[in-house]
């Protein structure tokens, strides 16, 4: 059974931003491990909209651009792990990992 996840966007300031699980305990830029065929979506806490783009796979898509105080649309449904960037502000690359292969 698919569980759905959310990554918290924060503002750090200077013009910075962070990605982190919304778990108990999690830090700021954290990678995010779940399973396959998991749901994600990312919470902008911020107040700007922002747009994120995978790195690798460059090819996978993520979201549609996120607007501020908003939650990510469509969910991402995770089917490989993920390295992934906002690209306004710039940000260090963040990523989802898959933590368990699924078994049938």
């Amino acid at each position: 059974m698919a569980i759905q996840w959310s990554i918290k966007i924060i503002d750090i300031g200077g013009g910075k931003i962070a990605f982190q699980p919304d778990l108990p305990g999690a830090k700021k830029n954290q990678p995010l491990g779940v399973n396959k065929n998991d749901l994600v979506t990312w919470n902008n806490t911020t107040n700007k909209t922002l747009t994120l783009k995978s790195i690798n796979p460059k090819s996978t898509f993520l979201t549609d651009p996120i607007p501020a105080g908003k939650v990510s649309d469509p969910i991402f449904k995770v089917t490989a792990s993920v390295t992934y960037a906002c690209t306004r502000p710039t940000t260090p690359q963040h990523s989802i990992q898959i933590v368990a292969p699924v078994t049938s």
